[in-house]
């Protein structure tokens, strides 16, 4: 993950196809995560209308948040909090609402967002790479809020 952006990035990129190399979703997030998000988009239209999963919508809602289209990405991620209320996958979705708001420039939204991510994944026993992902989000946007306007 960028520090700055909060964005997923590929490192090695045959690394990340040879550990994702069984998942639908790999050619989406190669694009997604390779920064070209009009390219993901056919992809991640064709897989949620093959298999509408709440990752594969998380998916399309995550390109379309790298295309702009922010309000349609937190309304779908509004509506899928509310479909995963109470699972393990709620911090993940909060999680990636809150880089929604933090794409769009609403850090205070995103602050809000990343802090109940952090408290359910901590309250969950999530791992210390997602429990650090989402202490790293909340700092970043905290920095933000603070920093003076120029």
């Amino acid at each position: 993950m960028n520090a700055l952006t909060l964005l997923p990035v590929i490192e090695d990129l045959s690394e990340f196809r040879a550990a994702h190399e069984h998942d639908r979703a790999l050619p989406v997030l190669e694009m997604l995560w390779g920064g070209h998000p009009g390219k993901a988009e056919p992809l991640a239209l064709a897989l949620v209308t093959a298999e509408p999963t709440v990752r594969h919508r998380a998916l399309l809602a995550d390109v379309r948040r790298d295309l702009g289209r922010v309000d349609w990405a937190a309304a779908e991620y509004g509506e899928l909090i509310d479909l995963c209320r109470g699972t393990a996958r709620e911090a993940v979705l909060w999680q990636h609402l809150g880089k929604v708001h933090f794409v769009a420039g609403d850090h205070s939204r995103a602050a809000r967002a990343f802090a109940l991510a952090l408290t359910l994944r901590v309250r969950g026993g999530a791992g210390r790479d997602l429990v650090a992902s989402s202490r790293l989000a909340l700092r970043r946007a905290t920095q933000l809020i603070r920093a003076p306007e120029r």
